[in-house]
């Protein structure tokens, strides 16, 4: 991972609160309509990035996944979804600041959702996939609001270093 731990945490909410500031100005018919993206539409695509990092979340926790699909739809309004997604990102922030960094050396195991794949890899290598996985989605989310008029939010970690 390129930034430390709590920075790619406050970096990830930051990106994810200027995305939904754009995305608020769509209509609920233009948030669910189909853009071709992995997720369809914009609300499908910020519902999946929701679900990955509850799903992280659960296996962090050390709990039972109460997922069966990738593609569950959370939230089918955007209010709900981005006061969602507003805790997770500051769950995260909270648990990475908390976090002894000598624990990423240590390992987390699961079975995938859908393809039931098991993986046991240090936590350090979860955790930049979880913000990657983030990262990846945004980019499409973003690349779905030009589609639908909307000026993307720049979102790179050079304009959050910034800002100080």
């Amino acid at each position: 991972m390129l930034l430390d731990l709590p920075t790619a945490a406050r970096y990830n909410a930051w990106a994810n609160q200027r995305l939904y500031a754009v995305v608020g100005q769509l209509t609920a018919e233009q948030l669910a309509e189909d853009r071709q993206g992995f997720f369809k539409s914009v609300l499908g695509t910020l519902n999946h990035i929701l679900l990955a990092d509850l799903l992280y979340r659960e296996r962090l926790e050390k709990k039972p996944t109460a997922f069966t699909r990738l593609d569950e739809v959370l939230h089918a309004d955007f209010e709900p979804l981005r006061d969602a997604q507003f805790d997770q990102d500051a769950w995260y922030v909270g648990f990475c600041e908390a976090m002894d960094p000598t624990d990423l050396d240590g390992t987390l195991s699961f079975d995938t959702v859908g393809t039931n794949e098991y993986f046991s890899l240090p936590l350090r290598n979860c955790l930049a996939n979880l913000f990657q996985h983030q990262i990846h989605h945004r980019g499409q989310t973003h690349h779905m609001l030009s589609h639908a008029g909307l000026a993307p939010p720049p979102l790179d970690v050079v304009q959050f270093a910034a800002q100080g």
